[in-house]
């Protein structure tokens, strides 16, 4: 079976965040499966530049997962090469499978694909979600009526969690959904070094700091992912907790300036830190070594850094705008609206409970993730179309 993936951007472009890395461990783990062959088709789009890459050419990134980028012609908005000549690698494929919405990759995959007869799988990857068309202009309903629309009844599309699911539905009632969340690379969480808190401060903050509790985020620093709310929350926890600190890690995408200023209103200089972006074995540390993950995120169709920080062995405070119901019924986490108030109440409640029994619930949770059991599920439901 060989599945061809059109995406708007691709690995090594990191600047884009989590689905940049569940895209390609998907492909990493179906091209280990037999019989399963992955092409992908993308650009060399990465933000404001351009990746340094071959470009028009297969790469070959694993034994049955090659990789060819097109040059972005105006960065973000059209890849002309991509245009012209992505129809020669969806010709040669069984299953065409299309991600993203507001990406000319995708009208562009969606007509290639019906001209040729071939089978499709859309994934919206989170762009339908009410929050997310509240950013920009009417543009992108104009998008979907004229440009998706017009597809919908003849793809099968890919929903992340129930959350996305009905997201699609409100748009495209008649729409065929299937539901696979992503994954993770679960054995790679499973080694970290222990730290204490001192030494945890002085690793990621440069500071001798005596914490009792230590409470972490995660993300690019963007007004969707709340840490304003996070950290007027954490200001709260501080009453019950006051031997606290908060780290936030991620890059700057905007949000910096107001957050350092907030911050500095509340005269949390030395309880809150941001602390950049963490990678690689310092992710795994930074995870691992906390007492709680705490994300109010206003919206997520899935949320990679949740089921990370679960792997990891810490347990989440998750907003309802992301779909970690499950954790309260595994006894990991908290699912709460993203306000002021809920999220304060549910970071002490789950500071005052047991830590090591919810290491234990937290793992086991992670595990049914792993990207060899999410690769199947991929596997079955491109059996489905073909």
């Amino acid at each position: 079976m060989r599945i061809s993936l059109i995406v708007p951007s691709f690995y090594p472009a990191t600047v884009y965040g989590g689905p940049i890395y569940s895209t390609l461990h998907t492909c990493e783990a179906l091209a280990k499966i037999q019989d399963v062959v992955v092409h992908v088709s993308t650009t060399n789009a990465n933000m404001d530049s351009r990746l340094d890459v071959k470009i028009g050419q297969w790469q070959k990134f694993e034994e049955y997962f090659f990789v060819k980028y097109y040059n972005e012609t105006k960065i973000n908005i059209i890849s002309l090469s991509l245009f012209f000549n992505v129809w020669k690698d969806i010709k040669n494929t069984d299953v065409v499978h299309a991600q993203y919405m507001f990406s000319s990759s995708t009208p562009i995959a969606l007509i290639y694909a019906k001209i040729l007869k071939k089978p499709v799988i859309l994934s919206p990857r989170g762009a339908l979600c009410k929050w997310c068309l509240a950013q920009g202009s009417q543009f992108k309903y104009l998008w979907l009526r004229f440009l998706i629309k017009p597809f919908s009844s003849h793809v099968l599309w890919h929903a992340t969690a129930e959350q996305e699911k009905q997201d699609i539905l409100l748009h495209f009632p008649h729409a065929k959904v299937k539901t696979v969340p992503n994954g993770i690379e679960y054995e790679k969480f499973q080694t970290y070094s222990r730290l204490s808190p001192i030494a945890f401060c002085k690793k990621f903050a440069k500071e001798t700091i005596e914490a009792d509790k230590i409470i972490v985020s995660m993300g690019r620093l963007f007004k969707v992912k709340g840490f304003d709310i996070l950290i007027d929350s954490f200001f709260k926890v501080l009453n019950q907790y006051p031997n606290t600190v908060l780290f936030i890690a991620g890059p700057d995408e905007g949000e910096g300036e107001n957050l350092i200023k907030q911050i500095k209103d509340l005269a949390l200089e030395n309880k809150v830190f941001l602390v950049g972006s963490v990678q690689g074995q310092d992710k795994i540390d930074f995870l691992a070594n906390a007492d709680l993950f705490a994300l109010p995120s206003h919206t997520e169709n899935f949320g990679n850094v949740y089921i990370e920080s679960l792997a990891a062995g810490t347990p989440i405070v998750a907003s309802t705008g992301t779909p970690w119901e499950e954790v309260e019924f595994v006894g990991c986490g908290k699912w709460v609206d993203n306000n002021i108030i809920d999220t304060s109440n549910a970071i002490i409640e789950m500071l005052a409970r047991d830590r090591i029994g919810m290491r234990y619930k937290a793992k086991r949770l992670a595990k049914k993730y792993d990207w060899e059991n999410i690769a199947l599920q991929f596997k079955n439901l491109y059996e489905k179309v073909c």
